[in-house]
């Protein structure tokens, strides 16, 4: 989309950031032409002026993590899902309902800044991408949670340049106690599965710890 399309120019930059990390881990760049885009990088950085941006969680006094300007604030920060994060491939979650009910799905395309193993995405990053979308299933069983345990199985390498897909889902709900599970899959292979635990706490206490420690 053309600027001046209606996209969010801040959205853009994030964009044009992405694809610089991406040239930079593809391409052996002569000392003269870094330096020149050393230059401009540094200018880039100096010209970011502004007031800082409020932390996703602290939108809401009322529901500072569960409304949805909080959830929405996420998502555009987050560092696996992020549209205004550089760091994020990024990563389009979205809600599926199916017969079986409500699924998560996630769809991705990682450049070579990701790269692991040969012509793949390093497992770390993998295994990010699955916390983040086995995460967002706590948003079809509320109040949401925090992780507890990951478990990812690798089945074959996750290729970069082409189309990945997650797909997650409830596996079990028992109170306090939330389980998941997810796939990987690309051009129909699947690559990684996953399981996840998720704990519901009491954010309201968390962010009570945090200011506290702040404060000390």
């Amino acid at each position: 989309m053309a600027q001046g399309d209606g996209m969010d120019p801040t959205e853009e930059l994030a964009g044009e950031l992405r694809a610089i990390a991406a040239e930079l881990a593809q391409r052996a760049v002569p000392p003269g032409e870094a330096n020149a885009a050393l230059a401009l990088a540094r200018s880039l950085r100096a010209g970011l002026q502004g007031p800082r941006r409020a932390r996703w969680y602290d939108r809401d006094p009322v529901s500072p993590t569960t409304s949805p300007g909080a959830r929405e604030a996420y998502g555009d920060l987050s560092p696996v899902r992020g549209r205004l994060n550089p760091l994020a491939p990024p990563l389009a979650i979205e809600r599926v309902d199916g017969p079986d009910g409500a699924r998560i799905v996630g769809r991705a395309v990682f450049s070579r800044a990701y790269e692991g193993p040969p012509h793949g995405v390093h497992g770390g990053v993998v295994a990010a991408m699955f916390d983040e979308v086995l995460g967002a299933v706590m948003g079809l069983a509320p109040p949401p949670g925090v992780t507890a345990t990951l478990e990812v199985r690798y089945r074959a390498v996750t290729p970069l340049d082409e189309p990945v897909t997650f797909e997650a889902w409830v596996e079990s709900d028992r109170g306090r106690r939330l389980t998941a599970r997810a796939t990987c899959h690309a051009d129909g292979r699947l690559t990684a599965d996953a399981n996840g635990l998720f704990v519901r706490v009491d954010f309201g206490a968390i962010e009570q710890r945090m200011a506290e420690r702040r404060r000390s």
